[in-house]
C-alpha cells in the first residue's frame, strides 16, 4: 500500500464514479481500476462493491472505515512536510519603516535599492502615509523609524530626530506643453491649466495662488503617489508640481520640461520642504533599520538646489 493508492481511493469516494476520479488524478481509467484493485489485494478486504455491468458501484463497510482513516493519513503526511520544510526556512528578517509621500517619489526608494542588494533576505514593510500616521505606527511599534516633512510632527525629548536636506518645488508639464512656447512666461499664465502636486506645503499653496492671480489655488488633484501625478501630467495639459530632485530626475530622461516664471517669487525658490528621520529614542534600532537611515543620509548629501544661485541660502529655507 503506499500513499498514491489511498489518493486514488479518497478520488473515488468523493467522484463516485471511476472515469471522473481517474480524470482527477490524471490517470488512466485501467491504470486506476489497478490501483484500487492493488490496494483492495494489501488490505486483504473488498473495499468497493462493483454494480452489474460494471455501473455505478458502492463502498463496503471496510471501505467506509478506510475513507476516514486515508484522510487522516494524507493530511497528516502533508502537516509533517510542512512542519519538516518549516524547520530549515526561519523567518526572514524583516524591516519596517513609514515615509511621507515626498520622500518615496526619490530618496527612500533610492536608499532600498541599495539596501535590498546588501540584504536579500529581509522583507521590507513601508508605508507610505502623511505624518499623523506615521508618528502613531511609529508610537505603537509598527514602524522602527520613519522620514517625512519635519514640520508636520509633534516630536519631543522621547523621540531622535535627524534633519536632512529641505526640498524645494518646482513646476513642470510635459513636452510641446502650450506653456513651453512662450517667451517671457509668467506666473498668471498658471490660471488656464488645471494644477496636481504631492503634498504641498500650505505657505507654498497660499503663494502660488496669489501670483497667479487666483483668490485660491484649485488644486485639482493632491495625491500620495508621484507616480500618478507625473502619468496625468505627461498625458495631458495638466501643470505639476513635485519636490525639485524628482522634477530634476524626470527632466534629465526627458519626460518632462521644468517650467521657469520670469516673474517667479522667491518663496518658490527658496521654499519647501524639511526632510527628516525620526526614530523613538527609548527603543533600540536593528542592525537593518541603522543601514538604511545611514544610507538615507548619504543619497541626501549628494542633493543640491538647480539653480546656483539660490544653492548657497537653500539650507536657511526652513
Amino acid at each position: 500500500m503506499d500513499l498514491h493508492q489511498l489518493r486514488h481511493f479518497l478520488a473515488l469516494a468523493e467522484h463516485g464514479n471511476f472515469t471522473r476520479a481517474a480524470q482527477a488524478t490524471f490517470i488512466t481509467q485501467s491504470a486506476f481500476s489497478r490501483s484500487i484493485q492493488a490496494l483492495e489485494q494489501n488490505l486483504g478486504c473488498q473495499l468497493v462493491e462493483r454494480g452489474t455491468g460494471g455501473r455505478g458501484f458502492a463502498l463496503t463497510v471496510q471501505g467506509r472505515a478506510l475513507r476516514c482513516r486515508a484522510r487522516e493519513i494524507i493530511d497528516g503526511v502533508s502537516s509533517l512536510r510542512a512542519d519538516i520544510i518549516g524547520l530549515e526556512q526561519a523567518p526572514a528578517p524583516l524591516l519596517s519603516l513609514g515615509c511621507g509621500p515626498l520622500p518615496a517619489a526619490r530618496l527612500v526608494p533610492a536608499a532600498l535599492a541599495e539596501f535590498v542588494d546588501r540584504y536579500r533576505d529581509t522583507r521590507i514593510d513601508l508605508r507610505v502615509d502623511v505624518p499623523d500616521a506615521l508618528k502613531e505606527y511609529l508610537d505603537n511599534g509598527e514602524i522602527e523609524f520613519l522620514i517625512a516633512d519635519l514640520r508636520h510632527i509633534e516630536t519631543s525629548k522621547g523621540y531622535v530626530t535627524q534633519a536632512l536636506r529641505p526640498r524645494r518645488f518646482q513646476l513642470f508639464c510635459r513636452r510641446h506643453h502650450p506653456l513651453q512656447t512662450a517667451d517671457d512666461l509668467s506666473f498668471r499664465a498658471l490660471a488656464d491649466y488645471p494644477l496636481a502636486c504631492s503634498s504641498l506645503p500650505a505657505e507654498l499653496r497660499v503663494l502660488l495662488s496669489e501670483r497667479a492671480g487666483r483668490g485660491s489655488l484649485p488644486i485639482n488633484m493632491e495625491c500620495k503617489h508621484t507616480d500618478i501625478l507625473i502619468q496625468m501630467v505627461t498625458s495631458s495639459d495638466l501643470v505639476g508640481i513635485a519636490a525639485e530632485d524628482v522634477v530634476a530626475h524626470l527632466v534629465s530622461h526627458g519626460i518632462v520640461e521644468r517650467l521657469s516664471f520670469v516673474d517667479a517669487p522667491r518663496g518658490l525658490l527658496i521654499g519647501g520642504t524639511c526632510f527628516g528621520v525620526v526614530y523613538r529614542a527609548d527603543r533600540r534600532l536593528s542592525t537593518r533599520a541603522i543601514d538604511v537611515i545611514e544610507t538615507i543620509g548619504r543619497i541626501d548629501a549628494t542633493y543640491t538646489a538647480t539653480d546656483p544661485a539660490t544653492a548657497q541660502t537653500f539650507d536657511l529655507a526652513i
